[in-house]
Order: structure tokens, then C-alpha cells, then sequence
């Protein structure tokens, strides 16, 4: 499918009109960092093909986690978009910040304390150990009510991506720290510091 955009089209638009590719499951288990550009070049040609592309990478239940190519940054960076439904219309979309993912990791701990106790664990295996989403769930969280798993693989989902971006952005065959920086918000979280005060302590994009 080729998407044809104009200058005045938004990504609302096409999402809601259906102009995206469909990926979903292609990356479920994420690459070494070193070889993320790699994966997702092969997958997705976000270094040979800068061509403007939106296309749906996670679906559950109402909430999509898009990719755009190209974000500019780099020749292979793209940027990540987290869309909620409510039926054909879109209610929230956004790109998330740290900041955003932050909160969604602080609201999660309150739901259950099986996710007060293993969110941090749930983290590191994701992004350190590079374990899909599906087995963390059935990990840590095979016990919690559904509806808590559901808003789990949400954050898992979107948090994946972010941490793909940021070896894609910031790859560490290149001297650099990428998703290093990720999941270091999240021990710093687990160390009692406010979001505020990890973005005095970690500058994104000054690698």
C-alpha cells in the first residue's frame, strides 16, 4: 500500500481514513540494540526508504501505537504516535514523552501490588533483556484482573517502541547510551526522584 500524502493532510486524517500500513506482530521480541536499525531497516526500510509512511506496529483493544517515517533527526529515526479509539474516532493521540510514560508507570503500581512489586522488573526485562511483552504479562502479572493486563501491555507496548527509537536515534555501536537512557527513568522513578527532577538529571538528546 502506498500512502500518498498532501502538504495539507494531517496524521489524524489518514489514520482515521485507513491510509497506514498494517505491521502489527512483525517485532515482538526486540532486537539486540546494536542491531536495531538493522531489524527494522529490514522490516520497515526506515534508512532506505525516507518516504513519508505512518504504519500501525500494536492494536489492543481500542489503543494503536503508530510509527512515522520520516522524523528527521537522523537518516533512520522515525517517531512514535500512541492513538485511542472510541469506535471510528479518535479521542486521544499524541506522541508520547517520557514524561507521559512516566505517569502511566506510577498509575500502574497503584492498581495491584503484584504490579507495585514487578513493574520495575516487567521494565528491565523489556528493555535490558529484550523479552516480548506476551511473556512479561505471563511473568509477572499472570494473576491480575484483566483489565489491569490490558493497561500493563499498553505501557509495555508504547514503551517498547520508544526504546526501539532510541537505539534507532541514539544506536550504541555509535558510543552512545540509547534505550540505556529509557530505562534509566525508570530506576531513578524506583529511587523515589519526581519526573522533574529526572529531566535535571537525564538530557535526552544530548547523548
Amino acid at each position: 500500500m502506498v500512502v500518498n500524502v498532501r502538504a495539507e493532510e494531517t496524521i489524524e486524517n489518514i489514520i482515521v481514513e485507513g491510509r497506514f500500513l498494517n505491521r502489527c506482530g512483525v517485532i515482538t521480541q526486540l532486537p539486540a540494540p546494536n542491531d536495531v536499525r538493522n531489524v527494522l531497516n529490514a522490516h520497515f526500510r526506515i534508512c532506505d526508504d525516507r518516504s513519508f509512511r505512518i504504519i500501525l506496529v500494536e492494536e489492543i483493544d481500542n489503543y494503536k501505537v503508530f510509527i512515522q517515517i520520516p522524523d528527521g533527526k537522523t537518516g533512520c529515526d522515525f517517531r512514535v504516535w500512541k492513538v485511542v479509539f472510541e469506535g471510528d474516532r479518535i479521542v486521544d493521540m499524541k506522541v508520547p514523552t517520557h514524561d507521559d510514560l512516566g505517569r502511566m508507570y506510577i498509575s500502574l503500581k497503584e492498581q495491584h501490588p503484584l504490579v507495585e512489586e514487578y513493574l520495575i522488573n516487567a521494565t528491565v526485562r523489556l528493555i535490558r533483556d529484550r523479552w516480548d511483552v506476551n511473556t512479561i504479562i505471563q511473568h509477572y502479572f499472570d494473576k491480575v484482573p484483566t483489565n489491569v493486563k490490558v493497561e500493563l501491555k499498553k505501557f509495555l507496548a508504547t514503551l517498547k517502541w520508544i526504546a526501539l527509537q532510541e537505539d534507532t536515534n541514539y544506536p550504541p555501536r555509535e558510543r552512545k547510551l540509547g534505550s540505556k537512557y529509557t530505562l534509566a527513568v525508570y530506576a531513578l522513578l524506583e529511587c523515589g526522584f519526581t519526573l522533574s527532577e529526572i529531566r535535571r538529571v537525564i538530557r535526552f538528546g544530548k547523548y
